[in-house]
């Protein structure tokens, strides 16, 4: 009767408030990936079992349905060129200041390309194909400064834009976005040491954000939707968030079955995201359930509005 009521004990405990589910082992992970075959179960596979026996035939069967779902006249692209231009002119100033975002930008669109299988050169020369970033805009600042004291200058806004474009051959996808961030002037208890030395921050805050959405935007269309949605598990260590924002703007049907199936991922913490996602590229408020998801899903019949 003990061992029973032991039994039952720990049949509970594993089921949680997620509702029951297979142990989590290296072979019925491998199993549950083979039967979805989709890149981002092959993903979810290596995020939890990176050093399996599997591990390599994952990483094969991913990048073959990474490659296989890339619009046509990018299935065949191997190397790509990543060029950053930046230049923002000073309000009321001759001044110029270049590359206050060139790094973050070259990182996250090199990060996320290589992760589709494409090679980032240097040389134009060896390069199939060209993702360029153009970045410029007007920054503002304020000066500062009490009767008999030295003033002192404040970066209070900016505005920026430019577009992100992928080439190879005749073939291009280009996307513009523009941002703005700032106030007249900060308040005095925010008058800190970092407005004083540099724009980068006023510039990251209008930046940022857009240019990072539009590399994954031009990424997504290019090398599939499915590239983005197995992107959200590793880039939970690169923060870059871009993807989110693409997928809730591609509102591709293909992508809604793997995000709801990352909302009951909560041992690899990409369920937040996914719900995240799934509300701004549906429209509704479910919460971290996917059973409702679901539901509501199968009412769909697969479909999603306009």
């Amino acid at each position: 009767m003990k061992k029973s009521a032991a039994i039952l004990l720990a049949g509970l405990l594993s089921c949680g408030l997620g509702g029951c589910q297979k142990p989590l082992t290296a072979q019925g992970d491998w199993e549950r990936a083979q039967a979805r075959r989709t890149p981002v179960a092959y993903e979810r596979f290596l995020r939890l079992h990176p050093d399996s026996p599997q591990a390599a035939q994952a990483r094969q069967e991913r990048d073959q349905l990474l490659r296989a779902g890339r619009a046509a006249p990018f299935r065949d692209l191997k190397r790509v060129q990543v060029v950053v231009e930046e230049e923002y002119v000073q309000a009321d100033s001759p001044a110029r200041h270049r590359n206050l975002l060139s790094h973050m930008a070259a990182h996250g669109a090199e990060q996320l390309l290589q992760y589709a299988g494409i090679e980032v050169v240097a040389d134009s020369v060896l390069a199939e194909g060209v993702l360029a970033v153009q970045l410029g805009g007007r920054l503002s600042g304020t000066a500062y400064g009490e009767l008999g004291q030295r003033p002192e200058f404040y970066w209070t806004g900016a505005a920026v834009q430019g577009a992100v474009s992928l080439r190879s051959g005749g073939a291009v996808i280009r996307e513009e976005f523009a941002g703005s961030a700032g106030t007249p002037e900060p308040p005095k208890h925010l008058r800190i040491r970092l407005y004083q030395t540099t724009p980068n921050l006023i510039v990251s805050q209008a930046g940022l954000a857009p240019v990072e959405e539009k590399i994954a935007l031009v990424s997504g269309k290019a090398f599939g939707p499915q590239l983005l949605v197995a992107y959200l598990y590793p880039q939970e260590k690169e923060k870059f968030r871009g993807t989110n924002d693409a997928l809730a703007r591609l509102k591709d049907p293909k992508t809604v079955e793997p995000l709801i199936e990352m909302v009951d991922d909560q041992e690899t913490g990409v369920y937040d995201d996914a719900v995240l996602i799934l509300r701004a590229m549906t429209g509704q408020k479910l919460e971290f359930d996917p059973g409702e998801w679901r539901e509501w899903w199968a009412q769909q019949g697969g479909k999603l509005g306009n």
